[in-house]
């Protein structure tokens, strides 16, 4: 008799071992992320330091005399959140080659890139959690308005932000895993990039250089589309399909970037388990 998993065909068998890496690396990035905080760490800390960044910009906007602006900077900057959380896997991944635990990854028969994307989840729930606590403070708080019914569709498309965003952070950690130096570096360019570019506190530029830079980001679409949602409650279809177009390119690009670090750092000799 064969077993269970002997008699699925390869393409199930490979997808089941998939999901069953995927979901180890999770469990692994839920027990780091419970190293770093403690629920009275994370609530009282982590959570109030973010909510005190939306609301200093959602203040600016009322020194500005303008309930408009008020609102932009408030809702911009509670979504946000989501993406820029996404960022920490820069660190996290330059983390593991430090702590000695990426040369054992290299050497498993587990794909290397899965592992890493995996075990960095913890920064998408994160962000996830803190950009709708954030969205719901500032509804209740400052009266920004927010259809209601519009929550869980804003919710799904910072998600769809927040994966394409860990897809360019993916990218940027291939880049420090050979220069592990550069990583804060990278983390703080990317966040003021898209601070400035993807229509966070001012709108999108439309042409020129910076225009097409705005274009390319996992964020401008995606906000954008928040934006709507929270004014009228309609989907914009056209925003969210370029979002999760972008997403993809970023998803792309990052496996062949991390891939190619990964590789280029074993011919090296870069790496050794000492």
């Amino acid at each position: 008799m064969t077993s269970q998993a002997g008699a699925l065909p390869p393409s199930r068998r490979s997808v089941r071992a998939t999901l069953q890496l995927i979901g180890y690396g999770a469990l692994a990035s839920y027990q780091d992320y419970r190293a770093m905080f403690t629920w009275r760490s994370w609530l009282c800390g982590w959570l109030v330091r973010l909510l005190c960044q939306v609301l200093f910009f959602a203040n600016l906007g009322q020194l500005l005399g303008s309930p408009e602006a008020q609102g932009y900077l408030a809702l911009g900057n509670a979504v946000v959140l989501g993406p820029l959380g996404a960022l920490g896997v820069v660190s996290s991944t330059v983390g593991e080659r430090r702590t000695g635990t990426l040369q054992f990854l290299l050497i498993s028969r587990t794909p290397p890139f899965l592992a890493l994307a995996s075990r960095g989840l913890h920064w998408v729930a994160d962000g996830l959690i803190t950009s709708t606590i954030a969205l719901l403070a500032v509804r209740l708080l400052l009266g920004v308005p927010v259809h209601w019914a519009a929550l869980p569709a804003i919710v799904g498309v910072n998600a769809l932000m927040t994966v394409g965003c860990y897809c360019v952070a993916l990218c940027l950690s291939g880049i420090s895993l050979r220069m592990p130096e550069s990583r804060m570096y990278l983390t703080v360019g990317a966040t003021i990039v898209l601070m400035l570019v993807a229509g966070v506190n001012t709108p999108v530029p439309d042409d020129g250089v910076l225009g097409a830079a705005a274009r390319l980001l996992p964020v401008s679409h995606g906000l954008a589309a928040v934006r709507q949602l929270a004014h009228d409650g309609a989907v914009p279809v056209t925003l969210v399909l370029g979002e999760a177009l972008v997403a993809v390119g970023w998803a792309l690009a990052g496996y062949f970037v991390l891939t190619h670090a990964l590789r280029h750092t074993v011919r090296s000799g870069a790496l050794t388990l000492r």
